[in-house]
């Protein structure tokens, strides 16, 4: 997990700011001791839709309407403006509704998923493409070419997926994860498993950057972290499940 020295620099020289990159220290290995599965997707609107029906769910005040977020959308794009609080409600129902253990992802298990066996700054390599993900694309990083800025999310399986089968870990929107927010990795588990004692305990961490976003934000080791009871335009889930 992490990155080292010679991607920093590449990305400072992209306009990242060091306080962004010294979340992502110390680089260290880490063990997956436990097997799992995760989704191939982000959630989507229409299976956010059949929570909301089956529950009633209401948005306990977002600032974002998952159903209209301000750009079009159908079934198929990834599910916005869903806190972690919220998606821990949709999580506890999967659960009741299929009787496995779904739940988010670990940080450390979204990068093992991300990376997909690679070391590069992205999954396809030291530089990334708005023909690979979305992003901002009016920006570059490391030599990327310019690309187009979409201004919303992008359909599921618009473009290829990593090495895995995982679609959307870079770009189209940030996705949560179930650890706390710390400022870096002392401390950090070795075996996978989420971090949640110490650290700001009301913010969660974001993961894989966002249609809104510029590529530096779209790398693997990259770190954000938002509050749990708020939401956007930006920010979806994707869902984990233990294996027995």
């Amino acid at each position: 997990m992490g990155a080292h020295e010679t991607e920093h620099k590449a990305a400072l020289q992209a306009g990242s700011q060091q306080t962004w990159l010294d979340r992502e220290k110390p680089q260290h290995w880490v063990g997956i001791e436990r097997p799992f599965a995760l989704a191939r997707h982000p959630v989507s609107v229409g299976e956010w839709r059949a929570f909301v029906k089956a529950t009633g769910w209401e948005g306990g005040g977002a600032e974002t309407d998952w159903d209209n977020p301000g750009f079009v959308q159908n079934e198929q794009h990834p599910v916005v403006g869903v806190s972690w609080n919220d998606a821990q409600l949709y999580l506890a129902w999967l659960r009741e509704r299929t009787g496995r253990q779904y739940r988010l992802p670990s940080e450390a298990e979204w990068e093992y998923a991300c990376r997909a066996g690679t070391r590069t700054a992205f999954n396809v390599g030291d530089t990334i493409s708005t023909e690979q993900a979305n992003y901002d694309g009016l920006y570059v990083y490391n030599g990327g070419p310019r690309g187009v800025y979409r201004g919303g999310t992008s359909p599921l399986g618009t473009f290829a997926p990593n090495p895995w089968g995982l679609y959307d870990m870079h770009g189209n929107v940030w996705e949560w994860v179930q650890d706390v927010v710390h400022d870096n990795y002392e401390g950090a588990p070795l075996d996978a498993s989420a971090w949640e004692t110490d650290g700001d305990t009301s913010r969660r961490i974001l993961r894989g950057g966002s249609w809104l976003y510029h590529p530096r934000y779209l790398r693997s080791a990259l770190r954000n972290g938002f509050s749990t009871v708020l939401s956007n335009d930006i920010v979806g889930f994707r869902v984990a499940r233990t294996l027995d």
